[in-house]
């Protein structure tokens, strides 16, 4: 009887080496590297680049599934005042002598920084976030730390403190695309500037935007004749003309906002917006939305979570392109909006929610629903889940156009057709398996050209 257990126990042991190797050099031994996992490089700007990480850091060892790892360093960024950017680097320990141990670095770059410098700035940052962890492996005994510094450097930090430009920040951008097809030819341009200043105190915006849609498409029609017959050539075949129709999207607005903090949770300010878009039967709307705001976690957590509240009072006057399903040219409207958004990147990946409801004052038949949610789920290092959605329930669509339509001006776009609801949606996963490190980098026959049509 005594035999059974005994037997059971050689079993479990034989069928778990690694695990038990695990436990005892965690106890005893120092390893021979930190396993490490990075997440956030793969979703973020040219910044973040883990073939430069691996190739500058070879003292630990990279793995792509997160449960393996001893340090998990998870990589979350936010924009800064100057325009630039602020990473925020969490490093997690999540087995052996690194259990239970969290660790946080932050790091600054200006708009100025190129990628390259960014990254620099980035990889020297991390190293010094697992320093501790890798002086507790076998590895760390023949690690190098310089820790020297040079004057300059403190002499240029002290020279930042004085910004000639008082942290205003400056955008100019335009962009173009054309689409040619046998029967449709697409022309598409715009042009946008952004100007913005923001501290700890104020937050100042202003942009402004124009897009221009020239769309042409070519019908084959049969000729006719004044019976409504067909005319035929000397062969006796119908005679097909090619028509020309010409559409003209435009669409141009600007936007002013004016944030003012008043506590690490409270804020209140304005926003000033007007637009042109024909599609909506705008001519020109402009509007004007003070509001206040409660933040439920501390700014200074914004890189990691946010959790919103935002209601406001907002005045319309629309000036409309042709007259409106409900008879009006130009009508001055007040509505009320709130909205709530949750926003919170965690291991277990990252996740997005927002809701909006609002109403016109002067009469609550006119009102709206929406929300959206942006999620992507880690289940292991190999697998992971993302969904994106957003639905709005419609019963304020006050702009329609009155009047018939054309089948073409629905197909262009030109025009927006009633609808009780819209629905948005795109959703995958992505799963890998094979090799759980990932130390090696290697860029041959890297930057093939890319085509956007099939290559």
């Amino acid at each position: 009887m005594r035999k059974t257990p005994l037997l059971l126990v050689l079993i479990i042991f034989s069928l778990t080496p690694y695990a038990i190797s695990q436990t005892l050099i965690g106890n005893t031994t120092p390893p021979n590297k930190l396993r490490v996992f990075i997440d956030g490089c793969e979703r973020r700007d040219g910044g973040c680049d883990m073939d430069f990480i691996r190739t500058e850091i070879t003292a630990v060892d990279f793995y792509r599934d997160n449960q393996l790892a001893d340090v998990f360093v998870l990589i979350n960024n936010n924009e800064s005042g100057g325009g630039g950017r602020q990473y925020q680097l969490i490093f997690i320990g999540q087995q052996n002598l690194h259990a239970g141990r969290t660790d946080t670095l932050y790091v600054n770059n200006k708009q100025t920084d190129t990628d390259f410098e960014v990254r620099e700035k980035l990889t020297r940052y991390i190293k010094l976030g697992l320093a501790p962890y890798v002086a507790k492996t076998k590895a760390g005994e023949i690690v190098d730390i310089n820790m020297k510094t040079s004057p300059s450097v403190l002499e240029d930090t002290e020279l930042e403190m004085v910004d000639p430009w008082d942290y205003w920040v400056f955008n100019i951008g335009s962009d173009a695309n054309i689409e040619l097809e046998e029967l449709s030819r697409d022309i598409n341009f715009g042009a946008d500037i952004n100007v913005n200043r923001i501290t700890d105190d104020w937050k100042i915006n202003i942009s402004g935007r124009i897009n221009e849609r020239l769309r042409t498409t070519v019908q084959k029609e049969p000729r006719v004749d004044g019976n409504g017959n067909p005319v035929l050539d000397e062969n006796g075949n119908p005679i097909i003309d090619e028509v020309e129709s010409d559409f003209d999207v435009s669409e141009f607005g600007f936007g002013h906002q004016l944030v003012k903090s008043i506590s690490p949770q409270w804020s209140y300010g304005y926003d000033l917006d007007g637009r042109q878009n024909t599609r909506f039967n705008y001519q020109f709307q402009v509007s004007f939305r003070p509001a206040i705001e409660y933040n439920f976690f501390p700014e200074s957590e914004q890189n990691s979570r946010f959790l919103r509240l935002n209601y406001g009072i907002e005045v319309r006057n629309n000036t409309y392109v042709e007259e409106t399903i409900y008879g009006a040219n130009q009508e001055t409207r007040a509505l009320q909006s709130l909205r709530a958004s949750l926003g919170l990147t965690q291991r277990w990946g990252n996740l997005q929610v927002g809701y909006r409801l609002r109403n016109y004052l002067d009469d609550f038949s006119f009102w709206t629903t929406g929300l959206n949610i942006s999620a992507e789920v880690r289940v292991t290092g190999n697998f992971s889940f993302y969904v994106r959605a957003e639905g709005n329930y419609v019963k304020d669509q006050i702009y329609l156009a009155s009047g018939d339509f054309t089948e073409q001006d629905i197909l262009s776009g030109r025009v927006t057709l009633p609808s009780a609801y819209t629905i948005d949606t795109r959703f995958g996963f992505n799963y890998r398996f094979g090799s759980n490190l990932n130390n090696f980098v290697n860029q041959r026959f890297f930057g093939r050209a890319n085509f956007v049509g099939n290559d």
